[in-house]
């Protein structure tokens, strides 16, 4: 369910218009005009010749009025052709349209006007549309009796509604629909508030206005003070017509206000649903006392909330004294007063309803209803920026078979928070790892963080054993020799980095590895036997000559 919270409790009439926030209608109370209207049918299809960018929606001549007509004039404001006493909405102009005649389908014809908006509907996002509608109560040449109904609506579409050769009910189906509402336009002379969420597709830039419904869905009644016929005519004024986000409408109710007797708080008449915070459930409510109201509205766009203060005074002086406390991180900072007051003198010379502070201190607002006079102080109290001296230290090697460090930060803060997690101001850690801490205080997030490792290997040794001897005669022609295995690195006097090496020449071999904590080698001697000489042959012959059969060794 989408949430939408903007305010809705105001203070208004019935008859109040909502033009403060932001809107997407042109020319919204037909005030502009490009002729001053002489004659009824100021709306066309084609041209905006009478009124500023208004057309009709069809080919139905719809008309506009204008106190610029002057009285006496089938189009003036208030008296014309349609009314004795028509005041406008707002301004001096409005707009008129049939929306059902005989009400027995023996007429099909409807008039509408629209308008192109000043900027495309988004897709996804809550559009609120409201516009007023009034009951003509005469139109001489017909000779039939007026009645009213609550049958108009309005319909919001990419391209321009409607065209000119049609003259009958247009078959859109509008997005604000009051239609079988029982919100009948009435009495005469007064506006009622046409008005509804929708969540626009995207793209809608045109608004056409008018009754969008058969004569047999079309609920005609009599309107206050008036009869009703056999086959009666149904004529609505039109005025101040809106389109606006539905989030735009916070700045345009926002009425916080203090009085000195019971008010009437007045929602939006659209909602579907209203809840209170007194626990009533109308649109509108009366409060006598003191207090924070809100109201909840359930509409097509989901729930639309806000609150509103109410503050019920006599007439006296009236003081407050209230404290902030900020972080440095918040300055500059805003104050803001009570919104319902008339008149806001604070000490810095400033006469808005709130002041925006660049440091601590008191600060004084003497402020004014029509019904008292409010002091209203505020002591400003600003936490500066500190210097906690977190460091947990360099990253560090341990060289020890067994082991315990204790990391430590600063104590005395607001939390503590170690990727171990542990919640205290020091750890104490025995395995190798990272470490780090963040440490809160009031205003501000430091941290730290430490490596610690260890020497896999400490106090390993390397062993090439015993020293060697190559004997080739004897068939010991080479020798592998074997360093401590699984050690990170083997660097040999030979060159060779393998954790073995084969030789077969005498000579001292050492091997080196390097550690983090240490460096270890080991050496071994390989030397090479005596040479022996054995014969062949001898000729034991007693000629002198290899008669002896020797075997002879060479140091």
């Amino acid at each position: 369910m989408k949430i939408i919270y903007f305010l809705l409790l105001v203070f208004f009439g019935a008859n109040t218009i909502l033009f403060a926030q932001y809107n997407l209608v042109p020319n919204p109370s037909f005030e502009d005009y490009n002729t001053c209207p002489s004659s009824i049918s100021g709306f066309a299809y084609s041209s905006d010749l009478t009124v500023d960018l208004w057309y009709s929606g069809s080919g139905g001549s719809s008309d506009y009025f204008n106190a610029c007509a002057g009285a006496g004039s089938w189009v003036g404001v208030p008296e014309n052709l349609f009314a004795t006493d028509q005041p406008a909405h707002t301004g001096d102009a409005y707009g008129g349209f049939w929306t059902d005649l005989y009400d027995d389908g023996s007429y099909d014809y409807r008039e509408y006007v629209q308008v192109q908006l000043l900027e495309p509907l988004v897709a996804g996002e809550c559009y609120y549309v409201e516009f007023w509608s009034a009951p003509a109560t005469q139109s001489d040449f017909f000779g039939v009796s007026h009645a009213t109904t609550d049958a108009i609506g309005a319909y919001l579409d990419a391209d321009k509604i409607g065209s000119e050769g049609i003259s009958g009910v247009l078959s859109e189906t509008p997005q604000i629909d009051n239609n079988a509402s029982g919100n009948y336009i009435d009495p005469p002379g007064e506006w009622t508030r046409i008005c509804g969420f929708f969540e626009a597709e995207g793209g809608e830039e045109w608004i056409c206005i008018g009754n969008f419904h058969e004569d047999d869905e079309t609920d005609v009644v009599a309107y206050e003070g008036g009869s009703l016929d056999a086959t009666p005519l149904v004529y609505l004024f039109v005025d101040d017509v809106l389109v606006t986000p539905a989030d735009s409408l916070a700045a345009a109710f926002l009425n916080d206000t203090i009085v000195c007797a019971p008010l009437t708080l007045n929602a939006l008449t659209c909602g579907d649903t209203y809840l209170w915070s007194t626990g009533e459930t109308t649109p509108s409510i009366i409060v006598y006392e003191t207090g924070d109201y809100w109201v909840q509205i359930e509409s097509s766009c989901g729930t639309l909330s806000d609150t509103a203060e109410i503050i019920f005074v006599v007439d006296t002086v009236n003081t407050t004294n209230t404290d902030i406390h900020i972080c440095f991180t918040e300055l500059p900072y805003t104050i803001e007063a009570f919104g319902g007051y008339d008149i806001y003198n604070w000490n810095t010379g400033e006469t808005t309803s709130e002041i925006e502070i660049d440091e601590a201190g008191t600060y004084y607002l003497s402020a004014y209803t029509e019904c008292s006079h409010f002091i209203d102080s505020f002591v400003v109290d600003v936490t500066e920026p500190i210097n906690i001296g977190l460091d947990l230290g360099p990253d560090t090697l341990i060289c020890a078979a067994t082991w315990s460090l204790t990391l430590t930060a600063p104590a005395g803060y607001d939390a503590y928070d170690w990727n171990t997690g542990e919640t205290t101001n020091s750890i104490v850690v025995s395995t190798p790892g990272n470490y780090s801490v963040i440490v809160y205080t009031e205003c501000e997030v430091f941290n730290d963080a430490i490596t610690i490792t260890t020497d896999p290997n400490f106090g390993a040794t390397i062993n090439l054993g015993e020293d060697l001897e190559l004997c080739p005669p004897a068939g010991i022609s080479n020798f592998i020799l074997v360093a401590t295995e699984d050690l990170p690195n083997y660097n040999w006097n030979t060159g060779e980095t393998t954790q073995t090496i084969t030789v077969n020449q005498a000579g001292n071999y050492t091997v080196t590895s390097t550690l983090p904590c240490s460096t270890i080698s080991d050496d071994v001697l390989v030397t090479l036997c005596n040479e022996i000489y054995v014969p062949n042959a001898f000729t034991p012959n007693g000629d002198g000559i290899n008669d002896l059969f020797e075997i002879i060794i060479v140091d």
